[in-house]
């Protein structure tokens, strides 16, 4: 499928559109990010931390569990460094090839078509984490 053929800016944001293996592990990073949010939000119930959880983002679950020391600094720093690549592979991909904001996590420039791969096997990796992190609260 993938020739080596030089690909940048929205001509490789179709290619990721495309891209049947990307676009699964980027729906299993968003299930993982899902399963990572209900463990925190037990895990705080069960620490009797009430029920006010529904509309608190991931970002902000994190926030809780480190201002009410229910995280320790190592596992906070997991779930901030996990939480900005969710986000950032999630809400900046089209931002991204369309010169919006900088290249940062992701690389952007002088890209071929074979880099698809590379951006799966970040999503791959961003799944992984979360999926880790949730078994992880899940047994506290």
């Amino acid at each position: 499928m993938y020739k080596g053929k030089s690909s940048g800016g929205i001509d490789f944001f179709n290619l990721l559109m495309a891209s049947k293996e990307f676009n699964q592990e980027l729906g299993q990073v968003t299930l993982s990010a899902g399963r990572l949010e209900a463990e925190l939000i037990q895990m705080y119930k069960r620490k009797g931390y009430g029920d006010n959880f529904s509309r608190m983002t991931l970002g902000r679950l994190i926030q809780f569990g480190e201002d009410n020391s229910l995280l320790d600094r190592n596992l906070t720093a997991a779930l901030k460094m996990t939480c900005k690549q969710r986000n950032y592979i999630t809400h900046n991909i089209y931002a991204l090839f369309s010169d919006m904001i900088d290249e940062t996590m992701l690389p952007k420039a002088d890209l071929i078509d074979t880099d698809v791969l590379t951006y799966t096997e970040k999503a791959c990796e961003t799944k992984k984490n979360l999926s880790d992190l949730a078994g992880i609260i899940s047994k506290m």
